[in-house]
């Protein structure tokens, strides 16, 4: 990835700096959870959404109640109201989404509660840059490969989760490491998209 970065951590995409920024954070209670801890602790305002209501009250608890629970399943009845609700007062200025289970339309839903120029930082993982029809297994490839339809709504980053690899063999990111990546996409300028890690070879991708 870019080694550039700007540390905010607030969705401002590296614009003029903006009083307490609102981040909705899909994924606030896993691999998202470092980057809440983050955000907040800059200054943020945090709508965590994910369906484990008592880890949600524990991290609103850690943070001083700059994270703001949003316990439910993005896949029930009612995603688009809540959101507007969790907005009302103060809209979105970005949002981190990591939501792999998520349908087009969910994913959809989440990206347009934030009002347009504002940036979002969809998370895919390393399944959408797997080796298609003839391409070989360790043929270049880069975000811009991706179907038209990967990217929910014009203007979306796109953050392609891949893997590490060392002397001990290949394994995925933690949750810092993604954390911290899904941060530096939110705030790069100029906007654009990232892959963590390396998604080739494909054969060295972990099993597990």
């Amino acid at each position: 990835m870019d080694s550039n970065r700007n540390d905010k951590g607030n969705g401002d995409g590296g614009g003029a700096p903006r009083a307490t920024p609102h981040l909705l954070v899909v994924g606030a209670t896993g691999a998202l959870l470092p980057a809440v801890r983050t955000a907040t602790a800059r200054g943020a305002t945090v709508t965590a959404l994910a369906r484990n209501a008592t880890a949600l009250r524990d991290l609103e608890h850690g943070t001083g109640g700059a994270a703001r629970p949003l316990a439910r399943d993005f896949e029930a009845p009612g995603l688009r109201e809540a959101l507007s609700r969790a907005a009302r007062d103060r809209p979105f200025t970005g949002a981190l989404l990591y939501c792999p289970l998520a349908t087009p339309a969910t994913v959809r839903t989440l990206t347009e509660a934030v009002p347009p120029g504002r940036p979002v930082v969809l998370l895919l993982t390393s399944a959408h840059a797997a080796p298609q029809g003839e391409e070989g297994d360790a043929g270049p490839w880069s975000p811009a490969l991706l179907p038209s339809d990967a990217r929910p709504v014009p203007g979306c980053r796109l953050l392609v989760l891949g893997w590490r690899t060392g002397p001990e063999g290949s394994r995925w990111h933690t949750a810092e490491e993604i954390s911290e990546a899904a941060l530096r996409v939110l705030d790069a300028a100029p906007p654009g998209d990232a892959v963590l890690g390396r998604v080739r070879p494909w054969s060295t991708r972990p099993s597990a």
